[in-house]
C-alpha cells in the first residue's frame, strides 16, 4: 500500500485505524515502493474487495493498494542461532586432533 504524502500527521491515524480492524492480522512499515504491508485474514474475495474499498483506498491518504493471497505457510527455523553452552563449538571449543 502507497500512502501520499507520507507525513506524520496522516501516517499515526491512518495506522491506528489500520490497526483497529477485526480482519488487521499484522501491519508493517517497509522500505521500497511500497509503503505499508497489511496481513488480512478474510472470509473470501468479496470480503477483501469491501475491506480494500471501504477501508483502504476510501481513505484520503491512500494512493495505491495492491492485493495478494497466500496459498500456503511454511514455519521456519528460529529467528537467531542459538546461543549458550547448547550452541555450536567456536574455535576456542572445537574439539579433535591437535
Amino acid at each position: 500500500m502507497q500512502v501520499r504524502p507520507h507525513r506524520r500527521e496522516l501516517i499515526g491515524p491512518f495506522v491506528e485505524r489500520i490497526r483497529t480492524l477485526p480482519e488487521s492480522r499484522a501491519l508493517f512499515h517497509l522500505t521500497g515502493p511500497d509503503d505499508y504491508l497489511v496481513h488480512v485474514a478474510v472470509a473470501d474475495t468479496a470480503d477483501l474487495q469491501r475491506l480494500v474499498l471501504d477501508e483502504f483506498t476510501s481513505r484520503r491518504e491512500v494512493a495505491r493498494v495492491e492485493t495478494r493471497l497466500i496459498f500456503q505457510q511454511w514455519e521456519c527455523g528460529p529467528l537467531l542461532p542459538p546461543s549458550g553452552p547448547a550452541a555450536a563449538p567456536g574455535p576456542s571449543q572445537a574439539s579433535g586432533p591437535e
